[in-house]
């Protein structure tokens, strides 16, 4: 009994000692994200993190615990063995969550969780988001890991022996089964063995809940820091995913702090808007439409003469929003904000739930009922994040992705760069059949990760993807001027999400880098102007829909900025990343952190209401997702 006990013990000592050695290992790889986190912060990661890492070592310690019991009532019966193959897919998904942690949080600044698990049917389009040398990295490192991993759970049911005396051998007979010995049958003597295993079967249960109260064990747990980087180093990669398995679809009951009725009462009027207009931006309400939705292209980015001469010179001669903001962090959220009008979601990606999909108010499909044809366009594998299902359900006619291009133009990791996507044939308005006006979306790739280009300008790589963005985007434009089609064309150019950049130690979560360029302009345009109303992404739907005097009322979350009512509501933006949002207001900036439902001011003076607001506007998006 006692050399069975000693297995579980060394087993349980051997699993924190290796999450806590993660935990320095992914500070050292990611230590650009630290920003100014101070060093006994980074220290103080390990003690905090020492909980959920208790909680997913007592997870792992459930089968060896059956295999100990039943060890006992057996004979002979070999523990190791029994054990070796639970044991390698142990160490196998330790090792790859692991690495894949790492490496994806250098590139994306964020953990790796279940949401990621879309990606991952695409391992493909996943990792041309990353260095072809980290992929090889990655593979060996999981490969070292994954086998020092199993050799260390294999040496702890094994004690060391030191020395071969008659004692220590009769120590191991007891606990493992070599060539020579065997697992002996321990006689159940009394009332007191059952109450043993029955007392260790509890610890480790109370160690999986990680509390003695109703809460469970969860990733708040080992919140302690201003830092987020100090917060996700202390985050146990191996728990983040099994727990957000179980919680990524749950939206009804995602956010509960109010009733529905109270959230509605408190969110729903501030998206009252109606298709009335104080102001006519268009000489025609029927153009044909272009929407370029420029991949990553944030404001701080791109409108600039060194990165951006292009678009800065378009948003002389055009209407310019000055203060537009991308709902979301990733291209498959953002253009469900732009294309259907919805918020953003901090915690999900809606493009995934094609069920859901179909029941979202749609750009495409209600410009086609009002007698659009529909095409969108990207250079990319259009099946990437179910991108081709999503579209199919909002109304696009035709979808033209990676398989329409030759290989010969498909030059970079992600597929065919803008310079053989943005040009005057891609696009149907310039061949249309009758007179039915055009709505062409096109999703540009080259401003991607790894920022392969054909073209050197910039010496900085992600500075110079965006500039050969902008020269494809400068070369499109300055084509159709000199086409027939221009004088009925409207182009809206705006970014499905910003770009962060370490270097500049900028990060997702900078109310900067959600700062997004949203031009309209072309043949279709009365005359350029800056508008400087704050709104969203999701905004474009309905203020576009009433220019073109097309009713937008399904699209509850979008609100027509020109509308007589807009000036009355409370202004705001939201921009959703991982697992926390940034209500953003003229005063200021409020933080909310989804996993410990703490509120923070970023800049500025917010409203007094700003944190209670946050937690209503959160959870109204997600039930009224939850009841699409």
């Amino acid at each position: 009994m006692k050399e069975r006990l000693i297995i579980l013990l060394r087993l349980y000592i051997t699993l924190l000692l290796v999450f806590v050695t993660q935990k320095i290992v992914f500070m050292l790889v990611n230590i650009g994200y630290a920003g100014d986190a101070p060093f006994s912060s980074c220290v103080a990661v390990l003690w905090h993190g020492l909980s959920l890492d208790s909680a997913t070592a007592c997870y792992i310690l459930i089968i060896p615990f059956i295999i100990v019991i039943v060890s006992c009532f057996v004979k002979p019966f070999n523990i190791l063995k029994a054990l070796k193959p639970y044991y390698f897919i142990v160490a196998l998904l330790m090792s790859v969550i692991f690495i894949a942690d790492c490496i994806l949080y250098s590139f994306w600044g964020a953990k790796l969780d279940a949401n990621e698990l879309i990606y991952a049917a695409k391992p493909k389009d996943m990792l041309a988001s990353v260095n072809w040398w980290a992929i090889i990295a990655g593979v060996i490192a999981i490969a070292a890991i994954t086998w020092h991993y199993f050799k260390r759970l294999c040496h702890a049911t094994s004690p060391l022996i030191s020395k071969k005396t008659k004692q220590e051998k009769n120590l191991l007979r007891h606990v493992t089964n070599t060539s020579k010995y065997k697992t002996v049958l321990p006689k159940f003597r009394n009332k007191w063995f059952a109450l043993f295993f029955l007392l260790v079967g509890g610890l480790i249960f109370l160690g999986m809940r990680c509390s003695v109260t109703q809460s469970t064990a969860n990733p708040s747990y080992v919140y302690f820091s201003k830092y987020n980087f100090c917060n996700h180093s202390a985050l146990n990669p191996l728990f983040n995913m099994i727990h957000s398995l179980f919680k990524a679809e749950d939206l009804e009951h995602e956010f509960n702090f109010m009733t529905f009725e109270e959230a509605e009462a408190i969110v729903a009027p501030c998206f009252a808007t109606d298709g009335n207009i104080t102001d006519t931006l268009f000489n025609t309400t029927r153009p044909d439409i272009l929407l370029i939705v420029w991949e990553g292209g944030g404001w701080y980015m791109t409108m600039n003469d060194s990165v951006g001469p292009n678009i800065t010179r378009i948003a002389r001669e055009s209407v310019c929003f000055n203060n537009c903001y991308a709902n979301n962090f990733r291209t498959d959220r953002g253009m469900v904000s732009i294309l259907n009008g919805w918020m953003g979601m901090p915690t999900t990606s809606l493009m995934k739930m094609t069920d859901k999909c179909r029941k979202l108010p749609a750009l495409a499909e209600t410009l086609r009922k009002a007698g659009y044809t529909t095409r969108f366009t990207y250079g990319g594998d259009i099946d990437f994040t179910n991108m081709r299902a999503y579209l199919t359900e909002t109304g696009f006619d035709e979808i033209i992705g990676y398989d329409a291009f030759p290989d010969s133009k498909k030059l970079s990791s992600w597929g065919s760069p803008d310079a053989y996507t943005l040009v005057p044939e891609s696009f149907s308005f310039m061949n249309k059949k009758g007179n039915n006006p055009t709505f062409d979306v096109i999703l540009t790739l080259s401003s991607h990760e790894p920022w392969e280009v054909p073209m050197q300008k910039l010496s900085n790589q992600r500075m110079n993807s965006f500039a050969y963005a902008d020269s494809c985007i400068g070369v499109l434009i300055d084509k159709l001027r000199n086409t027939p089609q221009w004088n009925n064309l409207l182009v809206v150019i705006v970014a499905d999400h910003g770009c962060s950049d370490p270097q500049s130690n900028l990060v997702v979560r900078d109310p900067v880098v959600a700062h997004i360029p949203l031009l309209m302009f072309g043949g279709a345009i009365k005359e350029p102007r800056e508008v400087d109303l704050l709104l969203n992404q999701s905004d474009i739907a309905a203020t576009l829909l009433s220019q073109l005097g097309i009713d937008a009322s399904q699209f509850t979350f979008s609100r027509n900025v020109f509308s007589p009512k807009f000036q009355s509501l409370r202004h705001f933006a939201m921009h959703a990343y991982k697992n926390a949002f940034n209500l953003i207001e003229p005063s200021g900036v409020t933080s909310f952190d989804c996993v410990d439902y703490a509120t923070d001011t970023v800049s500025g003076t917010p409203s007094k209401d700003s944190p209670e607001f946050s937690k209503a506007l959160i959870q109204y998006i997600y039930q009224r997702t939850a009841r699409l």
